[in-house]
């Protein structure tokens, strides 16, 4: 970024134009449905694109940022573009980001390799773990740290885990249950069944 931010910003504008026509998939609507309900308290994810908000979460962690969220590279100057209103005007930018406030850089809010998570995210995931009784693990490889410890710390209180993925992952081994296919699929399956138990 610092040698060539044009480059690194073209490929975000690139990125987020393909995801902002993006629709949450089912296991969004699922997970967005469960919270209404009652039975899911946050969703953590890895996930940088926003759908678990579009689908309806609104205790959603984001352990790796938001690709429509933007910060300054010396103050702590932060914007959503989607919520402030600004994303087309900002795409449509040929020029640099600036601060409004300082006048810096500003770069894309997300995790890069090497960077350290956001540390209110990961103390307010691990907190969340502690207290858990039961623990989604959807779609992951589990091979992400810290975000891997997650299930872990869950465990470790004697909460449970379902995991949800097509193959074995990092933290298999440690799932209370296995369901095994496409996230999207399984979680619609277990929303009904959910739904059925409550109306009796």
């Amino acid at each position: 970024f610092r040698r060539n931010p044009s480059l690194v910003w073209d490929f975000y504008k690139m990125r987020i134009r393909k995801m902002k026509d993006a629709k949450p998939n089912k296991a969004h609507l699922a997970l967005a449905e469960l919270e209404k309900m009652g039975i899911l308290k946050a969703v953590i994810t890895q996930n940088i694109d926003d759908l678990h908000r579009r689908a309806g979460s609104e205790n959603v962690i984001e352990l790796h940022g938001n690709i429509y969220r933007v910060k300054c590279t010396s103050c702590d100057y932060r914007e959503n573009l989607k919520e402030s209103g600004r994303l087309d005007e900002f795409l449509d930018e040929g020029e640099l980001p600036g601060c409004p406030k300082c006048g810096s850089l500003l770069r894309p809010d997300v995790v890069w390799f090497g960077e350290p998570l956001p540390e209110q995210a990961l103390d307010e995931a691990f907190n969340l773990a502690r207290r858990a009784d039961l623990c989604l693990v959807i779609g992951t490889s589990a091979q992400v740290f810290p975000a891997a410890y997650i299930p872990m710390l869950v465990k470790d209180e004697g909460g449970r885990i379902i995991e949800i993925n097509p193959d074995n992952t990092g933290i298999t081994h440690l799932a209370d249950i296995i369901l095994r296919g496409k996230a999207g699929e399984i979680m619609d399956g277990l929303l009904e069944k959910i739904r059925h138990e409550v109306r009796r």
